[in-house]
């Protein structure tokens, strides 16, 4: 009777052990999944606006290039490219926007566009970035048209 007691006594220890050696394990990968989950974001999406420049003038039927490349350094979600009034509300008589959801750490926006007949005098093109985090910036470019 005194031999299944020391078994059973050397069991318990053994899986008392075993279960203190898993627990450590537990604890241990929980901090570092915190510890590189909780590393927060501190840094803004960039736009690197290469064509438009500010200020650059445009005549009904002459081609707008836009290039563009948005950057983050962690991961980026989505954009908004268009043309519209200083404040940003989109103009649809010129009819220019571009937006859609991204992925990756850089994305690059090529477009050729032909300015319309019957414009105003001058628009701006808003350019805006979200990242994955939340975090968005906006640039925009002044831009001249003439008859």
């Amino acid at each position: 009777m005194q031999l299944c007691k020391y078994a059973s006594t050397d069991h318990y220890n053994l899986i008392q052990l075993n279960m203190t050696s898993i627990l450590k394990m537990m604890v241990g990968a929980i901090a570092v999944v915190a510890f590189v989950s909780c590393k927060k974001d501190k840094e803004d999406p960039t736009i690197s606006i290469n064509q438009p420049a500010d200020m650059e003038t445009y005549s009904s039927g002459d081609e707008l290039h836009v290039e563009v490349v948005f950057e983050d350094d962690r991961a980026l979600k989505s954009y908004d490219i268009h043309i519209g009034n200083e404040t940003g509300v989109y103009d649809a008589e010129f009819g220019f926007q571009f937006a859609g959801d991204i992925s990756g750490k850089t994305y690059s926006f090529h477009e050729h566009f032909i300015v319309p007949d019957s414009i105003e005098e001058a628009y701006y093109l808003h350019f805006q970035v979200t990242d994955e985090e939340g975090k968005s910036i906006t640039e925009k470019r002044h831009l001249h048209f003439t008859p």
